[in-house]
């Protein structure tokens, strides 16, 4: 982090070329902090503590490259939408419908599994995120990793075997729905030219087995596929003819954004699909870097990873994190409280990925006493003299003790009051910073004017989508003219009694 940027002599030039603004020190007084793109930031906030609006949407509106954000919330995506489009292509990743109107991210899961390597990838992609929610007890559930581990290879071998022979995630789709059944897969890695050696064995050992670990392997291969089996999803986020796939690499090319907007939604999770379509967008971004003549991506590539753990877990994001930051990709990761991290990624990985982080901020009102205990040693002590004044029978003594106290208590990181946050950089001394909601002042107000102007083009394009009593009534209307529907009784005739499966009511009955 740079606690000063000077003024270049190049006409124009701006220090959001090289860096994102964070704030200004409060301690110090008054010195602008920025945050250079290849340094990495972690961020940790409570709900409601301001960290989307204070840190996140400010360094997404002012980069000046291609990006790659995720969000659970629709107003944040429409108070940045606007301002975005500006400056390059947007693409939207929506599985849940929640921003239509929008230019939707379109994307095969199966295209280029013809290579093992990126059908593992892909794989072990959409299993991270199933392990986002798995809790026993309150701690990390290390088997719910083993079985991401397990179904990891079914789906590799599912998306290589389909890529093989041209078929699509319709086909895969029908080999999840009943794996243990599903023996195409297993012949076409079994006899295909061009399949990975030995693929077949690993699909038939993660099938075949236990009946506890076998069940649980295909619950969690469903778990990882399951928004595809919604028709709905399928059709605004898979390929067809009338709906093409979106070019990633031309998105990358124009300074493009891309959105992946999920929801807290405990019954229907989007961290697999999210976790799957981030490592995609940051391979498509790595591979450019690497062939760029200049060994890297200018202007850099930032990825906006808000709501880390329960977004997109992505499984890479240490390697990522330690190698391609020189390469011109930017990571910013948020996430509510350290737990989430250790849920996700378990203890070791979780500290690993702590560890790595080149700056750290860390906003108040967060209730994990042990996570703010090991901040303030972080901070460190700081060592004051204190004077002891004694009176007794031989007169007045004065005696000096140095004394080493904590520059911050953990009740003190605690308290830190709202658009303020504690920031960890590197070797630097600790610094409060004052922090500027993008809400805030004459630009502020612009910037919701836009806001209220996404939502009104949202709300047009979902008064015309198909009301679900429409298609209730459809569906009614093809069931009685095949004959789907329960037959009706007849009427009983007049002075007859109808024949039920009731009990007979009596009279004085209650």
């Amino acid at each position: 982090m740079r606690l000063t940027v000077r003024r270049s002599a190049s006409k124009g030039w701006k220090p959001n070329q090289v860096g994102w603004h964070l704030g200004r020190s409060r301690f110090p007084r008054g010195v602008d902090l920025w945050v250079p793109y290849d340094r990495t930031a972690g961020v940790f906030g409570a709900q409601g503590s301001g960290k989307t609006l204070d840190l996140l949407v400010p360094a997404l509106l002012d980069h000046p490259g291609p990006a790659i954000t995720t969000l659970t919330k629709l107003d944040d995506l429409l108070l940045s939408v606007g301002r975005r489009q500006r400056r390059g292509p947007v693409a939207v990743l929506d599985p849940f419908g929640q921003a239509p109107g929008l230019p939707a991210l379109v994307w095969d899961p199966v295209a280029g599994c013809v290579d093992p390597a990126v059908a593992e990838r892909r794989a072990k992609a959409f299993t991270a995120g199933t392990v986002s929610g798995a809790v026993s007890g309150g701690k990390a559930d290390n088997a719910a990793r083993f079985y991401a581990a397990e179904s990891a290879k079914v789906l590799q071998g599912f998306f290589h075997a389909a890529a093989l022979t041209g078929r699509s995630v319709e086909h895969v789709l029908s080999w999840v729905a009943n794996p243990v059944a599903a023996e195409e897969p297993m012949e076409i890695l079994r006899q295909h030219p061009a399949s990975a050696r030995f693929w077949d064995g690993l699909l038939a050992g993660a099938l075949h087995g236990s009946p506890d670990t076998v069940g649980n392997t295909i619950t969690t291969t469903q778990q990882a596929m399951s928004l595809f089996f919604q028709p709905a999803i399928r059709q605004r986020c898979v390929p067809s003819t009338r709906n093409p796939a979106t070019d990633v690499r031309s998105l990358i090319e124009n300074n493009g954004t891309i959105y992946l907007l999920g929801r807290e939604d405990p019954y229907a999770s989007a961290s697999p699909l999210m976790t799957a379509v981030a490592e995609h967008v940051l391979d498509t971004a790595l591979a450019m870097a690497t062939a760029s003549p200049y060994g890297r991506l200018a202007p850099s590539f930032l990825a906006c990873l808000d709501e880390l753990p329960s977004t997109t877990p992505l499984p890479t994001l240490r390697v990522r994190m330690a190698n391609e930051r020189a390469l011109g990709l930017s990571f910013i990761y948020a996430s509510q409280t350290w737990r989430q991290l250790v849920v996700s990624y378990g203890e070791d990985e979780a500290r690993s990925l702590f560890g790595l982080t080149n700056v750290l901020v860390i906003f108040g009102g967060g209730k994990d006493y042990a996570f703010n205990r090991e901040v303030s040693d972080l901070v460190g002590t700081t060592r004051i003299s204190r004077q002891t004044l004694t009176d007794g029978p031989g007169g007045v003594g004065t005696s000096h003790a140095g004394e080493d106290v904590p520059v911050l208590r953990p009740e003190q990181i605690r308290t830190l009051p709202e658009r303020q946050a504690l920031v960890i950089a590197e070797n630097a001394a600790p610094i409060v910073a004052r922090l500027t909601r993008c809400i805030d002042g004459s630009s502020g107000q612009r910037l919701l004017s836009e806001l209220g102007d996404a939502r009104e083009r949202v709300g047009q394009a979902r008064r015309v989508q198909v009301d679900v009593a429409v298609e209730t009534a459809r569906a009614l209307a093809y069931s009685r003219e095949a004959r789907l529907t329960p037959s009706v009784p007849a009427e009983p005739e007049p002075g007859t009694q109808a024949l039920t499966d009731d009990p007979p009511t009596h009279q004085g009955w209650r």
